[in-house]
């Protein structure tokens, strides 16, 4: 059988992945972007780590990040095997 698509076959849910403790969650970002949504980062805003990261404290976050940066993208991203990645932007 080649591959796995992410599913654990013993548990018939996502696989955990490599190297990640039970529970642990992966960091979260909210950065401001130098132009539009595909431009670079000009700054870490807030950075979510362990229990601190929750949809309903990352939306929250970049809503107040987006208010308090005008005509700015701020953008949420999480922290992959390939390093950060955008999932998320917002202007104000």
């Amino acid at each position: 059988m080649a591959g796995n698509n992410g599913v654990n076959p013993q548990q018939n849910g996502p696989a955990r992945q490599p190297g990640k403790a039970g529970g642990e969650r992966t960091p979260r970002r909210i950065v401001l972007l130098t132009a539009d949504e595909q431009s670079a980062v000009g700054e870490v805003l807030v950075e979510l780590r362990g229990d601190d990261v929750t949809g309903k404290r990352l939306h929250a976050e970049i809503q107040k990040q987006a208010a308090a940066h005008p005509g700015r993208v701020v953008a949420a991203e999480w922290l992959g095997n390939l390093g950060w990645t955008r999932f998320l932007w917002c202007k104000k």
